[in-house]
């Protein structure tokens, strides 16, 4: 009996031994486990105090967000008026080119009617020229025709000498009808031209030579006629392809005493002369 309680005293002691083991061994565990859960609470807190940074930077980046989508959206904005402006000056551009087109194309056609001009000008200029130098060859003849005169005069009888030139030394831009009255006298040898009526009376029969140059009024034709009582007999022309266009002609008449030969109006406006006269009317007795 005293045996038995010995043995399971010693196997008590034992079993306490082991426990005391075992708490020993629970008391170290426990100690690390509250270590472990001290520095995951401390591990928790720095993830705390992370998180909560993340956060600000969240908010602060979602600020940053909302600046920048209000900042894409003036852009945008700005982009759509400057393309909006591209196109209101693309279209500018374009209605000017055509503006400009249609501008060339208009002076290319008053360049065309301007060499056209120019070209029917010369070719006034030209005939103007040859019907210059027709008058010029005329004037020769009227020239020679005088100086054959002045020397038949002496031969003649001077009580029989017939000549006469009269001249207008103002211009009118209005004539255009009746008589074309030289009202003044150069020379009027047998006082056959009457300057008042402008009518060149014969005083005596015989041969007479007649002879008119006349100057049209700034570009505006003319058309005179030397008419022996009053049937027209020849006529001087003044064309109006430019200003002051010299007309002339000359006729040789087989005159009775009595008979009258003036200038008469045909066509045309106005006439031109200066203080030296230009337009002019001659006759005298050839025989």
């Amino acid at each position: 009996m005293h045996t038995s309680t010995d043995h399971e005293i010693s196997k008590l002691k034992e079993e306490v031994k082991l426990l005391k083991t075992e708490n020993e061994f629970l008391k170290n565990n426990s100690a690390q486990v509250r270590a472990d859960i001290d520095h995951l609470n401390e591990n928790f807190t720095d993830l705390s105090n992370t998180l909560t940074d993340v956060k600000i930077e969240v908010r602060y980046l979602s600020i940053t967000l909302f600046d920048i989508n209000t900042n894409v959206r003036e852009t945008a904005e700005i982009l759509q008026h400057h393309n909006n402006s591209m196109e209101n000056i693309n279209s500018d551009i374009a209605h000017n080119d055509r503006k400009q087109s249609a501008a060339l194309l208009e002076l290319g056609k008053q360049h065309e009617g301007f060499i056209d001009d120019i070209r029917n000008t010369t070719r006034t200029l030209k005939a103007d020229i040859d019907q210059f130098q027709t008058d010029q060859w005329r004037l020769s003849a009227s020239v020679s025709s005088l100086e054959l005169f002045r020397n038949n005069q002496t031969k003649c009888d001077q009580n029989q000498e017939v000549a006469f030139t009269a001249s207008v030394t103002s211009y009118s831009s209005t004539w255009n009808s009746g008589t074309l009255i030289f009202d003044v006298v150069i020379t009027n040898v047998g006082n056959g031209y009457n300057p008042s009526t402008g009518v060149f009376t014969s005083p005596k029969s015989g041969t007479y030579v007649f002879y008119i140059t006349a100057v049209e009024y700034s570009a505006q034709h003319l058309a005179i006629d030397i008419v022996l009582n009053s049937v027209s007999k020849v006529r001087a022309y003044c064309n109006s392809s430019a200003s002051y266009q010299t007309g002339t002609n000359m006729v040789v008449l087989e005159l009775q005493k009595g008979d009258s030969v003036w200038v008469n109006f045909v066509g045309g406006k106005g006439y031109h002369s200066q203080g030296v006269p230009l337009t002019t009317f001659s006759g005298y007795l050839i025989s």
